[in-house]
């Protein structure tokens, strides 16, 4: 389940990775954001870039961002 078609689309293409930072497969994590959603960069040893907002609708995908917004 995404915030929108655009984001599952990369999902499908593999351009996107979804899931805890403790399962990706092997790779380097480039950034230290506390999120489930990692555009990934690469083939042999992927690169990972954690994102807070969504690329196209702009929905906040990260869990840092949405626990700051659910205690206002």
């Amino acid at each position: 389940m995404t915030c929108c078609d655009d984001l599952e689309k990369l999902i499908d293409l593999d351009l996107v990775r979804v899931g805890p930072v403790h399962k990706l497969p092997n790779g380097r994590i480039m950034t230290e954001i506390d999120t489930e959603y990692f555009l990934t960069f690469g083939d042999e040893r992927p690169q990972y870039a954690g994102i807070n907002y969504c690329p196209f609708c702009g929905r906040v995908v990260s869990r840092g961002l949405w626990n700051l917004e659910k205690k206002k």
